[in-house]
């Protein structure tokens, strides 16, 4: 019987660590989850705040000082970024920007896009066709304490060019008349 209590003894003793580990770790787990919320919250209104808008002045409150940009072979700076999102703006002055879907892992966020707009000025290396486009593409963030501060995308441009009447929609050669 003596011997019977102290088998419970051990096992209430090895129950209660693990409530009392689980108890204290459960807060490192909600932060992370917070932590991923507050990324998705600020990759979403980036999107429909910043860029759908064309609210660019914000594109700092985004951004960390140091970030970095990959697209393709390509590495750009935030004023780089910026500049380009002002040549997409002067394309497309009706640009818009859906989220169609987001995921977070770690200090990563995950962004698959739709932008459409209408193409009635020269911009983005195009001339100006009167065209509506509408493509995807997915954009990929890194955050450092709460900011944005490094991106990887990639976009349809393929898309794009035969929806502006550039390429043959056929063929993808360069249309004569452009």
């Amino acid at each position: 019987m003596a011997r019977d209590f102290s088998l419970r003894s051990t096992d209430m003793r090895k129950g209660l660590i693990s409530i009392l580990f689980i108890a204290l770790t459960l807060p490192c787990f909600a932060q992370s989850a917070s932590e991923l919320e507050r990324n998705k919250n600020v990759a979403r209104n980036f999107f429909e705040e910043v860029l759908s808008r064309g609210q660019l002045d914000k594109y700092g409150e985004f951004h960390s000082k140091d970030f970095v940009g990959h697209s393709g072979d390509r590495t750009f700076t935030l004023e780089e970024d910026l500049a380009y999102a002002r040549g997409e703006r002067k394309a497309l002055p009706d640009m818009s920007f859906r989220v169609n879907r987001m995921i977070a892992e770690g200090d990563l966020v995950a962004v698959h896009i739709t932008v459409s707009g209408t193409n009635t000025q020269a911009g983005m290396g195009f001339p100006a066709t009167g065209k509506k486009i509408a493509a995807d593409g997915v954009t990929i963030f890194r955050f450092k304490d709460g900011k944005i501060c490094e991106e990887w995308n990639v976009f349809d441009m393929l898309t794009v060019m035969r929806q502006a009447g550039l390429l043959s929609p056929e063929t993808g050669v360069l249309s004569p008349e452009k």
